[in-house]
């Protein structure tokens, strides 16, 4: 898995999960707004695309790739690549099932992977459980 930085959805899995989701979705108009012609950049085309539909169709395509693996059996890099696209779609304001909410806190707060850097992905880490954790205590 490539990662270009320290959020948890800029990783290769999180981030072609989270586009198959918003093809799955919004098919064409998708494709269309993120044509580089487009003004909008890339973060406001998911922004205004995202949506609890885009939520359900990206975690599906993660998993499948995952393959048959229950949950509990997912390796490092794709808890972090679930969890990246429950950050991504928290950062938009999306409503998260609780269950996976959860699931993404305890794999935020568990995480082994080891970091080019660690420090700032330590911050980073603790700013994305902080966010997840302030819309549990929202939805309690």
């Amino acid at each position: 898995m490539g990662h270009w930085g320290v959020k948890s959805y800029e990783n290769d899995d999180a981030d072609f999960a989270i586009d198959a989701g918003m093809e799955r979705v919004h098919g064409d108009s998708y494709e269309d707004l993120m044509d580089d012609r487009n003004a909008l950049s890339f973060d406001d085309v998911q922004k205004k695309l995202a949506g609890p539909e885009t939520l359900v169709a990206a975690v599906e395509s993660l998993k499948e790739e995952v393959g048959d693996a229950a949950f509990d059996d997912w390796d490092d890099t794709e808890r972090l690549a679930f969890a990246g696209i429950i950050v991504r779609h928290a950062e938009f304001g999306v409503a998260i099932p609780g269950e996976w909410l959860d699931r993404a806190i305890a794999w935020l707060e568990s995480e082994e992977i080891d970091w080019d850097e660690a420090t700032l992905r330590k911050l980073r880490r603790q700013k994305e459980i902080g966010l997840l954790r302030s819309i549990k205590n929202v939805n309690a």
